[in-house]
């Protein structure tokens, strides 16, 4: 366990809450090492059958967890602020499976193509991890406020990293969209095409696998007739800006970057 979460536990002073929050703690420690055999089984010398008897054995483990809030919520006298948190941390528990379960799973069973199935696994293993990392984190905060998630998870310390500089590279593309879509002259969209360029080489590996997809349509729909028909040119940047307004804010609402000032052009 974390030097961090150890030192929270031993300022519990009411040894059976003590005890409860260790075990949770303990509990999702479980489930994120359980989540590392998924990892290895979603890479190259692993398979999805491996993947997916794992993901039982998350399922089980997980769902006896929140059991265990929902008794202590029940069952047991502790302060309003850790009965709130254990309620949510349940929630959000049941809430992931389900999607995990209902939704990525059985898409990844049915899917045709391994390299599609793999990153349904690949997306179902990043929920979870998520959940578990992020419960672990809003825990701990119930009893010491400024706990900072990325010294409890390095994952999390590179999410965060690596989602601000999406973040702010996504901004300099959409500030370089606008300024093309409302200004005539070669200039202006050359240096669009160059900072997309430079957008595409970089962090654009950092969204999502749909939003990759959709922003290397753009960038093969910036074609040389389209740069040359000034009308053609400004109906793409239009779609396109209003596309990254839309994706710059679903990153700005990443978990990861929730203590982070933001200031961007959308």
């Amino acid at each position: 366990m974390q030097p961090q979460l150890i030192s929270i536990l031993q300022s519990i002073e009411h040894g059976d809450t003590r005890e409860f929050v260790r075990g949770v703690f303990e509990d999702l420690r479980r489930l994120l090492g359980y989540l590392d055999g998924v990892r290895e089984a979603v890479g190259a010398d692993g398979t999805a059958d491996q993947a997916h008897f794992i993901f039982e054995a998350v399922r089980c483990e997980a769902l006896a967890t929140a059991g265990g809030l929902d008794y202590f919520c029940a069952c047991q006298d502790a302060p309003d602020a850790l009965f709130e948190e254990l309620e949510r941390v349940s929630f959000a528990v049941r809430h992931e499976l389900r999607a995990v379960f209902e939704r990525l799973l059985p898409c990844a069973q049915v899917s045709a193509e391994d390299g599609e199935a793999r990153t349904l696994l690949s997306e179902a293993h990043d929920l979870l991890r998520n959940c578990f990392e992020q419960s672990t984190v809003s825990l701990a905060r119930t009893f010491r406020a400024d706990v900072d998630a990325a010294d409890l998870f390095e994952d999390l310390r590179a999410k965060r990293d690596n989602s601000l500089r999406l973040y702010e590279d996504l901004d300099a593309v959409l500030r370089s969209a606008r300024f093309a879509e409302w200004h005539d002259g070669a200039e202006a969209l050359v240096n669009f095409s160059e900072r997309l360029e430079l957008f595409r080489a970089g962090s654009m590996r950092h969204l999502m696998q749909k939003d990759q997809e959709t922003c290397q349509g753009f960038i093969d729909g910036l074609t040389l007739p389209l740069l040359c028909d000034r009308r053609s040119s400004r109906r793409y940047l239009h779609r396109f800006t209003c596309y990254l307004e839309i994706l710059l804010k679903h990153v700005s609402m990443r978990s990861v970057l929730a203590e982070t000032s933001l200031c961007a052009a959308a």
